[in-house]
């Protein structure tokens, strides 16, 4: 008995049976590449989908330079939030710069296009 049949309180079946299937080699292909993108081997990827298909999420593609934008923002929004807190800790008065403002205007102007683009995706 390992360790995982120990924690778990219930025996290991012995897989022994196969279901074969034919597809594409497109249709392999993309097989393939979806089971990568879960971290699972093809097998287990079409079992869990098959079986609990709640269980995979698709996960929409993503607009690299709007995410990498939204990264930068993020780390923007962050140094000001220190920013703000160290200073109210402080007993200064927290009140923002007129460029930090704009940063924040910036950073929101960024979220509501990116919750446009998402409205846009569910859509269709």
């Amino acid at each position: 008995m390992n360790k995982h049949e120990k924690n778990s309180g219930c025996k290991k079946e012995n897989k022994n049976t196969q279901i074969n299937i034919r597809v594409t080699n497109k249709e392999k292909e993309l097989l393939q590449q979806l089971a990568q993108a879960y971290k699972m081997s093809v097998g287990r990827f079409l079992i869990t989908a098959g079986l609990n298909p709640k269980s995979i999420k698709v996960v929409p593609e993503i607009n690299k330079s709007l995410y990498l934008e939204l990264c930068r923002q993020g780390n923007n929004l962050n140094q000001l939030t220190r920013l703000q807190n160290t200073l109210a800790a402080s007993g200064k008065d927290p009140e923002l710069y007129s460029d930090d403002r704009a940063m924040l205007e910036n950073l929101c102007s960024l979220i509501n296009q990116v919750l446009t683009e998402l409205e846009k995706e569910n859509s269709n």
